[in-house]
């Protein structure tokens, strides 16, 4: 290779006409050629080497993809080699826009393309006009001869111009218009008759699955299909509909690419995309099967122990089976506790099996969702434990009626993170478990069960009224409320001698703990009533008097007829004054003046 024909091929390269010299490019391709002219003297002044029997190493060979040229969007050739400074994408650029600008100029015939043979590279030349060269290193990087190559390129460049001057007619175009024209009727006319069988289609389905709820079809085969399996096959149905329908669009767009020269290749490319996707997509799910074997197998007996958890566990609960330490109330939740266990190992087995399962999105998305519930859920947690603890403390029940901090109700659910009861209000309290945990629950219902449970109030009553008395109408007034039981019988405690009266505390069992709130209302009106018609006051908790004539607190229903308002007077008494607690009569002439309980102290005076 001289340094003058390597110069003058890389003029030649970038200029389409030989005739005409770019006279642009000048300062760049005379350094280059300088470049050159160094190179050739510094390789012959290298020694050669005379010893055959060590090899001469080849020239490496670079992996290079190359660079598509083009034509329509349809590759025809690859250039790998730079030259000078024009890389392989300059030169496939060029290459295209001479090819194209030979298939316009229909005044060259065909036969003129062929290719001419230069010391260190190949012409391909239409005519007298250049098309492209080929050097050793397009040659080695197709592991072929360069003449070879050469001869392949120029019968592919005959073969593109002729058809490119075949396609891009007038006449071809109108033909494609008309035929688009045509394949866009044909699919008005197609998505018309879907979309009208799809809706009798779904008519027909809405119409049965109606149907599907009638009793008297529900003990048929054909009604228990439609009650149960109806809505998932219409959402199948409209799932195929929309596949349908974009695969019609797929088809007509192919179609239509298909008719005009320019967008041929791209028609080519979107069904090899559709069919090598639709390929790929059946070998996958070929070589899934052995792993959805092993899932369908892991999901059978995962679906076994599930049911044999829960016939267990149902046998516990109903008494039928009897483990020692193991209460019945215990069987269902410790049966919902088993059953995540084993779900969540049956999860981490057939993990590693599900489609995706090593991709890092699928990593990516778990971590995340760990992240999230180990940030988000530390307040669940700590219920959800809570509420575990609860159950095997065995607490309280649903059911029960008890004391929750300041909640007084029945227990209307039991969850695994709250805790819902119903006051006697009827309203209905949500308590986190974490708060009952920590708390004081005090339940009414489980000794409610066995022998009653106690409720008591305090009355408090002057230390004028017999104790014994005041005993027994206290427990005469608990007998008759309705909701006291008489065996065990109530009973009354002393439980303090204060400055100004006595306090008793009456006890009485009952069975309703729920019916609390009545059975405090209705004891407290008997101990009125039972404490009225024995004639005894209840001066309580504080009553201060000067018995200056008031009459009794007990009420005007429960006196007797006779009864009089006691008096307060003065009299004297040999020369001295005394209290005297006997009425007289207002006649009488000792009787200074009545004092009456309401009005001012008066200072009296004997007459």
């Amino acid at each position: 290779m001289t340094t003058s024909s390597f110069w003058w091929l890389i003029v030649r390269q970038r200029a389409p006409n030989k005739n005409t010299f770019p006279w642009s490019a000048m300062p760049r391709t005379a350094a280059l050629g300088l470049v050159c002219i160094f190179c050739s003297l510094v390789f012959a002044q290298a020694p050669v080497n005379k010893d055959r029997s060590e090899p001469v190493p080849e020239p490496t060979v670079v992996d290079n993809a190359g660079v598509p040229v083009e034509i329509d969007g349809r590759p025809i050739l690859i250039i790998y080699a730079q030259i000078g400074g024009f890389t392989p994408q300059e030169r496939a650029e060029a290459i295209h826009d001479r090819i194209i600008a030979l298939a316009r100029r229909r005044s060259v015939s065909v036969e003129s393309i062929h290719a001419e043979e230069r010391s260190i590279w190949t012409e391909i030349l239409a005519g007298n006009d250049r098309i492209m060269g080929l050097t050793e290193a397009d040659a080695r990087a197709t592991d072929r001869k360069r003449a070879d190559l050469a001869s392949e390129y120029t019968e592919i460049i005959r073969h593109v111009v002729k058809q490119y001057r075949e396609d891009h007619t007038w006449g071809h175009f109108v033909l494609g218009l008309l035929y688009s024209v045509a394949a866009t009727a044909a699919l008005v006319v197609l998505m018309f008759l879907i979309f009208t069988v799809r809706r009798r289609s779904r008519s027909s389905v809405e119409r049965w699955l109606s149907r599907g709820n009638n009793d008297r079809l529900l003990r048929s085969l054909e009604g228990r299909f439609w009650h149960y399996l109806g809505r998932p096959v219409a959402a199948f149905s409209r799932l195929a509909f929309w596949l349908v329908v974009l695969a019609v669009l797929q088809i007509y767009l192919t179609v239509v690419l298909h008719f005009f020269p320019s967008t041929r290749h791209i028609s080519y490319q979107i069904t090899n995309w559709v069919f090598t996707e639709l390929a790929t997509f059946g070998q996958i799910l070929i070589g899934y099967v052995p792993n959805l074997v092993l899932v369908l197998f892991i999901c059978v007996v995962t679906f076994y122990l599930t049911k044999v958890n829960r016939y267990f566990f149902d046998e516990i609960r109903d008494e039928r089976l009897t483990v020692r330490g193991f209460y019945p109330d215990w069987a269902e939740p410790t049966a919902k506790l088993v059953r995540v266990l084993i779900l969540a190992g049956a999860a981490v087995v057939v993990f590693p099996y599900l489609p995706g399962s090593n991709s890092p999105a699928f990593k990516g998305i778990t971590v995340f969702l760990g992240v999230l519930l180990s940030l988000g859920s530390t307040s669940a947690v700590a219920h959800g434990v809570a509420g575990t603890i609860l159950t095997y403390m065995r607490a309280f029940q649903v059911g029960d009626f008890v004391r929750i901090g300041n909640d007084v109700g029945e227990v209307i659910e039991k969850t695994l993170l709250v805790t819902r009861i119903r006051t006697q209000k009827k309203e209905v309290i949500t308590i986190p478990n974490g708060t009952v945990l920590g708390g004081v629950v005090v339940n009414y219902s489980a000794e409610a069960r066995q022998k009653g449970v106690i409720f008591h109030t305090t009355v408090t009553i002057g230390y004028s009224a017999p104790w014994r008395q005041v005993h027994e109408l206290l427990i005469a007034a608990a007998l008759a409320t309705d909701d006291v039981l008489h065996d065990p019988p109530p009973f009354v405690l002393q439980t303090a001698l204060n400055d100004f009266y006595v306090a008793y505390e009456l006890n009485a069992y009952t069975a309703k703990p729920y019916n609390m709130l009545n059975a405090y209302s209705v004891l407290h009106q008997n101990i009125q009533d039972k404490f009225n018609e024995a004639g005894v006051e209840i001066n309580s908790p504080h009553y201060t008097s000067l018995r200056d004539g008031n009459r009794a607190t007990i009420p005007e229903q429960y006196l007797p007829r006779d009864y009089r308002s006691p008096l307060f007077e003065i009299r004297k008494v040999n020369g001295s004054q005394t209290i005297s607690e006997e009425s007289k009569s207002p006649t009488s002439k000792d009787t200074v003046k009545p004092m009456y309980a309401g009005g001012p102290l008066e200072a009296l005076s004997p007459e």
